[in-house]
């Protein structure tokens, strides 16, 4: 995954309410987070699911920081 795409990515995180970050579920939250990344930046099926499973893997980070918020 680029540095861009993971920059999007975290300021995607970052402007999101937090109440959206908390109540949706593990994988309406990714799906949501992806969609977020694809409407500023192109992304070929490959990038599409390096995204999709570096999300996975931080989603109790991603809680956690809404959260805090």
């Amino acid at each position: 995954m680029t540095p861009a795409i993971m920059r999007l990515f975290w300021d995607s995180v970052n402007q999101a309410q937090p109440n959206l970050l908390l109540n949706l579920d593990d994988d309406c939250l990714m799906s949501w987070l992806v969609d977020q990344v694809k409407q500023r930046s192109s992304l070929d099926p490959h990038q599409q699911n390096d995204l999709s499973h570096y999300i996975s893997d931080r989603l109790p980070l991603i809680r956690e920081m809404a959260y805090d918020h």
